[in-house]
């Protein structure tokens, strides 16, 4: 078959594909393109993400320094709700490939930061802080990082444009 006889072939199954996309798909990016869903599902993943750098933070600390345990336990959070945030909370908007990585490695480092800072002020309270105090402030930094978080993602890391083969919005609704 000649080329233009497979780049046609090719064009028409693509066209057959979106035609038969489920009516769930168009409805779940819809739900998703609502800035109060991305909310909803930005919480669920950082909520899912914060247990998870607390218990990793507890589990690490008995090895580790609270520095180390920090470090350790939002390499792996960090990474991991990135992916999560971009796959659920922003699957149906264009991302920029760049950006995603500059984000989260700002966040990595606002985290390292902000929670080294938590820990510091706990120490300065508390004179021997138990790890589960200092995974309680570490967990109370990340929600307000997780606030900021959401607002970044949203307005610089996925723009408004939807990815392409998912609808768009119109003025009355919903087309492909």
């Amino acid at each position: 078959m000649s080329s233009v006889g497979v780049g046609l072939m090719r064009g028409l199954a693509v066209r057959q594909a979106k035609a038969a996309r489920p009516v769930t798909t168009v409805a779940r990016t819809a739900k998703r393109d609502n800035v109060l869903s991305q909310a909803v599902l930005f919480t669920a993943v950082g909520v899912l993400a914060t247990l998870l750098n607390a218990g990793l933070y507890i589990a690490l600390r008995g090895t580790f320094s609270a520095g180390a345990s920090n470090i350790f336990s939002l390499l792996i959070t960090v990474v991991g709700s990135s992916e999560a945030h971009r796959l659920f909370a922003f699957a149906d908007r264009a991302e920029h490939p760049i950006r995603m990585h500059l984000q989260t490695l700002a966040v990595f480092g606002f985290y390292c930061v902000s929670n080294n800072v938590a820990l510091g002020l706990l120490h300065l309270v508390v004179e021997n802080p138990s790890s589960v105090a200092e995974a309680a402030a570490v967990t109370a930094m990340s929600i307000f990082g997780g606030i900021t978080r959401f607002v970044v993602l949203r307005a610089w890391v996925f723009s408004r444009e939807q990815r392409p083969g998912h609808p768009r919005r119109g003025r009355r609704g919903w087309s492909s």
